[in-house]
Formats: structure tokens, C-alpha cells, sequence
């Protein structure tokens, strides 16, 4: 059953989404500043880059700026529907990544290039950080939602791949990723403040 406190946010995200949807700039700042560290959170333990986390974010949150009609709430919650349009662009993007680098992969003389752009000691201690506060706070999750998020977002696999590998009705597995989804907002968002 969800809380109160659950209940005005998610009321708060939708009274956003639908001022988007009329195109209402603020209705977006506050939707962004609202759920921009989670979805950055989630991003960062995706991608070993921190750039291309940041990228990935702001090809989430334009892709709600252009597509907030789409959002249907018999299907989830706010979060749950920004999650799944990250993950989206996060998985598109590491496809990209992958076939560039196949591309790319040739002469001695782009390795120069290559090793050049290699993360500072500062964005690696960042993205070290935050890999550490996503898994802290993925250890606190029941077993059950960890795995079914794990698998979801950091392997790719679809809600269908992951209800057949684990010989779990396909609700279920939803119910988890959107509850597990829902935790580490929560935890997030306590940390921002």
C-alpha cells in the first residue's frame, strides 16, 4: 500500500507531466529537479563515462520534454516510465559505443587519441562514489527486486527475458523493478537534501 507521502508525489509528477505536455517550462524545470539525481544516479552505474551519463540524461529528460503525451499511468508510476525512457537511451547509447569502438579499433596512432581522453582522477573518483551509493543502496533491497533491477538495467534484458529466466510471472517481475525503482528514488532524493 503506498503512503501518503508516495501518493502526493506521484500526483506532484503528473500535475508535471501534464504541464508539459501543454508545453509549461517550469511544469519541466520542477519534474527535472525532482527526479534529475535518481535518473543520473542509474546513468552513472550504466556507463563507466561520466560524460556520457550526463549526455544520456539529457537525452532522457528531452525525450519527456517532446513525449509527455505518451506517459500513461495505468503502466507505472512517473518514475517508473523515466527510469524505462533512460534505460532506453542508456541502452541505445552503449549500442553506439559499441559499435564505434569496433569502428575505431585499427591504427597505433588513435590509441594516442584514445588513451588522451581517459577519465581524470577526479571523475574517476566521482564515478566511484556514486557507484559505491548505487550499491549501497541496491544491497538494502529485498533479493527479489535486486535481482529483476540488475538484470533489467545494468544487463538489458526486457521484462518478458527477465520473467523467463527467472520462472516469474511477467506482473511480478514488473512489480519489483517499479517498487525497487521506487526505493532508490526515495533513498536518492533523501540525499540531495
Amino acid at each position: 500500500m503506498a503512503s501518503n507521502s508516495d501518493s502526493d508525489r506521484n500526483a506532484t509528477a503528473l500535475a508535471a507531466i501534464q504541464g508539459i505536455v501543454r508545453r509549461d517550462a517550469d511544469a519541466f524545470a520542477g519534474f527535472y529537479d525532482c527526479y534529475a539525481a535518481t535518473v543520473f544516479a542509474f546513468l552513472c552505474k550504466m556507463f563507466s563515462d561520466r560524460a556520457e551519463a550526463e549526455d544520456v540524461l539529457q537525452e532522457t529528460f528531452w525525450q519527456v520534454w517532446r513525449q509527455a503525451c505518451t506517459y500513461d499511468a495505468s503502466r507505472g508510476s512517473p518514475v517508473a516510465w523515466l527510469i524505462q525512457i533512460a534505460r532506453s537511451r542508456g541502452i541505445d547509447r552503449l549500442r553506439q559505443l559499441r559499435l564505434k569502438a569496433q569502428r575505431d579499433a585499427g591504427p597505433l596512432e588513435d590509441w594516442h587519441e584514445k588513451i588522451s581522453t581517459q577519465p581524470t582522477a577526479e571523475a574517476a573518483m566521482i564515478k566511484r562514489d556514486t557507484d559505491q551509493a548505487v550499491h549501497h543502496e541496491m544491497d538494502k533491497l529485498p533479493d527479489d527486486q535486486r535481482e529483476a533491477m540488475m538484470l533489467a538495467f545494468f544487463n538489458g534484458l526486457t521484462h518478458q527475458e527477465i520473467s523467463r529466466r527467472l520462472v516469474t510471472p511477467l506482473g511480478t517481475i514488473k512489480t519489483r523493478i517499479r517498487l525497487g525503482v521506487q526505493k532508490l528514488h526515495m533513498a536518492f532524493k533523501g540525499q540531495d537534501k
